[in-house]
């Protein structure tokens, strides 16, 4: 049990360097989700083969009750797309 938690902490280690992050776009996500109840984000940063990517995640943990209401009706999927389009992602990595 100790070598998979010392596997998993030596991977949390590595670096992921991401570079000229268009602020607008990534601004405006940040302050859409304030305003729709969200308090806290994780943001991730996924290392691939192919291309790298970062997200942003949140759980109801995060959000105030508004924020909750807020997100109920809306599909994961659209969650998930809402506010950066493909170009603006291929601008972040």
């Amino acid at each position: 049990m100790k070598r998979n938690h010392l596997k998993k902490k030596s991977m949390e280690n590595k670096e992921v360097n991401i570079k000229m992050i268009p602020l607008n776009p990534f601004i405006d996500t940040l302050i859409e989700l304030y305003n729709r109840g969200v308090d806290y984000i994780d943001i991730v940063g996924v290392m691939d083969d192919k291309q790298d990517r970062l997200a942003i995640t949140f759980t109801e943990e995060y959000m105030t009750a508004e924020g909750v209401e807020n997100f109920k009706d809306i599909p994961k999927e659209e969650i998930i797309n809402t506010k950066l389009s493909d170009e603006d992602l291929d601008q972040l990595i």
